[in-house]
């Protein structure tokens, strides 16, 4: 086909009157070959499984979880399951956020606990040390976040596979080093700050009660949730997707890469520093651990486990995993090993994680349905529920 040919073609998935997704986005001077247009356009029509029934069956099984989680207080359970849930959410919207990076940009970091670990820092100095207030200082822990993930999206944007979970990793243990190696500040009356037993925080409303602390966690991860599905279903998400996919055909077509990786990191770091505001506000203290390789490995066996760029599927594997994790009280060098080993099998033989499998085991079986359908009407019989 000639080039002009491209531009000829009918659009597929038109959805703002008549006007091309790409032209949305890139104006009417970029027109990508073929092949990449028809990944990124496909994206928008919905597929069969994404329809219909089964969209009602699983916004009423994503319901259903909500309202469990609303009610189980009710239940009177004792402080510290309600403390390991309320960790268990802020650790969730951090493996959300870490599935912007890792799963939508398809950007696999080892690193995510910095802009995390930058957030509680930010806020425990800000309180502490400058006397501002908490909401004020968390604000600016975001962007502080944010900051940081621009700074590492930037090293990062030009690399792919391993080399950016090394740089990650490399820049994220470099942080957490200078944390837990340095009491850099005195308190008052000689106390010193820092270093592995960290910075308090100072909070206005001083020890909450765990339910008030629940149903916070709860919230934040209901609205963080709701605000990553946002980012990766708008055009920006979608066109991550495709440039996650083909990144090679992307290339070729003019799409600047670089960018929207960078953007990804951006979107990233600032949930990801939203999470580590909330986790200081629960914790009531920034440590060395909140930027820690364990903090890292978390997160991205969550959203291998749960599906990378799902969104969802990683906040599920969190809640699950972390509450698994929690009550086989092991020793921080263990979990790093158990969550390293949970990663490197996933990936090696679910890539998909649990959701991806689940949607492949599906389809495997309703090829063999209709596989079987037609041969029972090749060779004469009668179709179930009909005549020959």
């Amino acid at each position: 086909m000639s080039p002009s040919g491209l531009h000829t073609l009918p659009h597929l998935g038109n959805r703002t009157g008549g006007v091309p997704l790409h032209r949305e986005v890139w104006g009417a001077s970029w027109n990508p070959p073929l092949r990449f247009r028809l990944r990124l356009e496909a994206m928008i029509r919905p597929a069969p499984l994404s329809s219909g029934w089964a969209t009602q069956i699983r916004g009423g099984w994503l319901a259903a979880g909500i309202g469990l989680l609303l009610l189980f207080p009710l239940s009177y359970p004792d402080a510290y399951l309600l403390d390991v849930l309320t960790t268990g959410f802020l650790l969730a919207a951090f493996a959300a956020s870490w599935d912007v990076v890792g799963g939508i940009a398809g950007q696999v970091t080892l690193g995510h606990a910095l802009p995390f670990g930058a957030a509680t820092y930010a806020c425990a100095l800000l309180t502490r040390l400058a006397g501002w207030p908490f909401p004020l200082a968390a604000a600016a822990a975001v962007l502080l976040a944010t900051a940081a993930g621009a700074g590492v999206g930037q090293l990062a944007s030009p690399l792919s596979g391993p080399f950016v979970a090394v740089l990650t990793l490399a820049l994220a243990e470099a942080a957490h080093e200078i944390a837990a190696g340095h009491a850099f500040l005195s308190g008052p009356g000689g106390y010193a700050w820092g270093g592995e037993g960290g910075i308090p925080v100072v909070l206005p409303w001083g020890d909450a009660p765990p339910i008030a602390s629940y149903y916070a966690a709860l919230a934040f991860l209901c609205l963080s949730t709701w605000g990553i599905l946002r980012f990766s279903r708008s055009e920006s998400g979608l066109v991550l997707r495709a440039v996650a996919g083909s990144p090679l055909t992307a290339q070729a077509s003019g799409v600047p890469i670089g960018r929207f990786r960078r953007l990804a990191f951006i979107v990233g770091s600032a949930f990801a520093g939203a999470a580590g505001a909330g986790y200081a506000a629960h914790v009531g203290r920034a440590t060395a651990g909140d930027l820690s390789l364990e903090l890292s490995f978390q997160a991205a066996t969550f959203a291998a486990v749960g599906g990378r760029g799902t969104v969802v599927g990683p906040v599920v594997a969190a809640l699950a995993l972390h509450a698994l994790f929690q009550g086989l009280s092991l020793p921080p060098a263990a979990r790093v090993l158990l969550y390293a080993g949970t990663l490197l099998v996933t990936l090696r033989f679910f890539p998909g994680g649990v959701a991806g499998t689940a949607r492949e085991v599906a389809a495997r079986l309703r090829s063999r349905d209709r596989n079987r359908g037609g041969r029972r009407r090749r060779g004469g019989e009668a179709p179930p529920g009909g005549s020959a």
